[in-house]
């Protein structure tokens, strides 16, 4: 299916009507790529006959501001593996159903609303290039808006402007930075009108989304001062202590493990432990060890046929049932129909 580019430089597979019958492939997003950085590549599935990767919507197109708007309400067709090259810059995403879980320079985040009903609002700092990779799932269905804008914003008025209380300057220039807070009422309305983009074309539907998008960042901007104070302690030397940390963990997901433990490990309390750990990964200590062990039981379910009683075992529930329940609030699926 073609793509059309509208004059600001970006594209979208649209969406009139019912969104189950539109269809996304990979050379669809592939022709969007150099919007969101370089040597874009879709490392998994790596064969398709028809190409088809998503089946809803997909919208990427640069803004005459700068900023990039990259709006998705669709739901994955396969396990979905792909990594691109992001310039530095920052990125603002707004996650109304289903999770994000990405790599960039090699570390680990996952964004996304704790409880269903949630929407919740993520920054991510790049102060330098990195590769950044995303992994979905088959079967989930993902409602989000994320915005990007140029390392070069900072030293705009307009910018100035919107980050009124020096938050987000303070935090650019640390690398890997990541803050995560509840998304208000006001934001996520914003965002479910890009996400329910009138039929509008030309100019007006530049205008349109550009004004949707400062405002966006404007609300987010100015939400951002009481989720600030933990993400701004993760300096260097406390990241590098958090990601150690996550090596511990990683060595121990077949363990019985205590915040307790880990705080010890760390040489901190655990208020600390899972302030600093969650201003590093953008999630708490607790989620990040039960998300790894429902991947690891998941991809034993694709790999190695387990049954979905060994699968909760793996993920470290002794219910099959709380597992199910678990694994599809993680994956949109059940256990049963992965394996």
């Amino acid at each position: 299916m073609p793509v059309p580019l509208p004059p600001m430089g970006g594209g979208a597979v649209p969406m009139p009507g019912d969104a189950g019958r539109q269809v996304v492939r990979s050379a669809d997003i592939a022709a969007l790529s150099h919007l969101a950085g370089t040597q874009f590549v879709l490392t998994a599935p790596r064969t398709l006959a028809d190409g088809a990767v998503l089946r809803g919507r997909y919208l990427m197109t640069s803004l005459r501001s700068g900023a990039v708007l990259h709006a998705t309400d669709a739901r994955h067709l396969h396990d979905l593996t792909s990594q691109v090259v992001h310039a530095r810059g920052i990125t603002l995403g707004l996650f109304l159903e289903g999770h994000a879980d990405v790599q960039l320079g090699g570390r680990p985040f996952r964004f996304g609303p704790a409880r269903a009903g949630e929407a919740e609002a993520a920054l991510l700092v790049r102060a330098e290039p990195g590769l950044f990779v995303r992994k979905g799932q088959r079967g989930q269905h993902v409602r989000k808006v994320n915005i990007t804008i140029p390392a070069d914003w900072l030293e705009q008025a307009l910018f100035e402007e919107m980050d009124r209380s020096g938050t987000v300057r303070r935090i650019s220039a640390d690398h890997l930075s990541s803050l995560s807070w509840r998304a208000s009422p006001r934001l996520v309305a914003m965002a479910e009108q890009v996400l329910a983009l009138p039929p509008y074309g030309g100019f007006l539907r530049d205008l349109y989304m550009e004004s949707r998008v400062m405002e966006m960042l404007f609300e987010a901007f100015c939400a951002m001062g009481d989720a600030a104070p933990a993400a701004e302690r993760a300096r260097p030397r406390v990241k590098q202590r958090m990601w150690q940390v996550q090596e511990y963990l990683e060595a121990r997901l077949c363990d019985s493990l205590s915040l307790d433990a880990v705080a010890q490990e760390a040489g901190m309390s655990v208020t600390s432990l899972q302030r600093a750990f969650r201003a590093t990964f953008g999630t708490t200590v607790f989620d990040y060890v039960r998300g790894r062990r429902l991947e690891r039981a998941r991809d034993a379910l694709l790999t190695e046929g387990v049954s979905v009683t060994e699968a909760a075992t793996i993920a470290g529930y002794s219910s099959a049932a709380n597992f199910s329940t678990a694994f599809k609030r993680a994956f949109g699926m059940p256990p049963k129909a992965v394996r």
